[in-house]
């Protein structure tokens, strides 16, 4: 049965802005456990996760069975990258391309501009 204990604990490091190190100090839990919990290698005791869910204020069930990214974020978690869901994809009316385009092009004149400046500096 999946579980999402290990995602949880790294949106609740990532969400308070608090380590490994400083989330396991919370709960008296080395850094090198916090990131076992984090693969899935290991579960933390139910004692330890009653703790958790106190001081983040969550149910356990949330905490386990629940994806806290999609739950308070609307993202799923994908690697290092957080991708939308459940939102549907705003259609891209021509007006709007035409002014992608035009940012496009504005962008890469200068980029041209920068790079003739930086090819100056270099043949002084």
């Amino acid at each position: 049965m999946k579980n999402f204990i290990g995602l949880n604990i790294k949106y609740l490091c990532e969400n308070n802005f608090l380590s490994q190190d400083e989330f396991g100090a919370k709960f008296g839990l080395k850094k090198s456990v916090v990131g076992t919990y984090i693969r899935g290698i290991s579960y933390p005791k139910i004692e330890v996760i009653q703790k958790i869910c106190e001081e983040f204020n969550l149910t356990i069930d949330e905490f386990i069975n629940e994806d806290l990214y999609i739950k308070y974020k609307g993202y799923t978690a994908g690697g290092s990258l957080l991708k939308k869901v459940n939102e549907p994809e705003a259609p891209v009316y021509e007006t709007e391309k035409e002014a992608l385009l035009k940012a496009i092009e504005a962008q890469q004149q200068t980029i041209a501009a920068m790079k003739v400046t930086i090819d100056t500096l270099l043949h002084k």
